[in-house]
């Protein structure tokens, strides 16, 4: 599951930011390790892109991103933003 939401972490942020013309780094297949994989690095997000993003990450995986959900750490990277989804996914499922 884990790899799962990591592509899609990436592939929306990468749509996200063809929209807006912006050259992205490929990720490639292989999992990122932490600290490597800045959101703004591979991206070039600004304020606004990532608010941007976040919302629409949040229409994808059907959750809401609480405030304590947006900590400098979450935000740093998109190993430490997945690893938040996959944890709120799971907190989520039935059982």
């Amino acid at each position: 599951m884990y790899e799962q939401i990591l592509d899609i972490v990436h592939r929306t942020a990468a749509e996200l930011m063809a929209t807006k013309d912006f050259e992205v780094v490929e990720h490639g297949s292989a999992v990122i390790t932490e600290g490597a994989d800045s959101l703004v690095d591979l991206y070039g997000f600004s304020s606004i892109d990532t608010l941007e993003y976040l919302l629409i990450l949040e229409g994808k995986f059907g959750i809401t991103l609480a405030d304590e959900d947006l900590s400098e750490q979450v935000l740093s990277s998109a190993t430490a933003l997945t690893k938040r989804i996959g944890e709120m996914l799971a907190t989520a499922l039935p059982g």
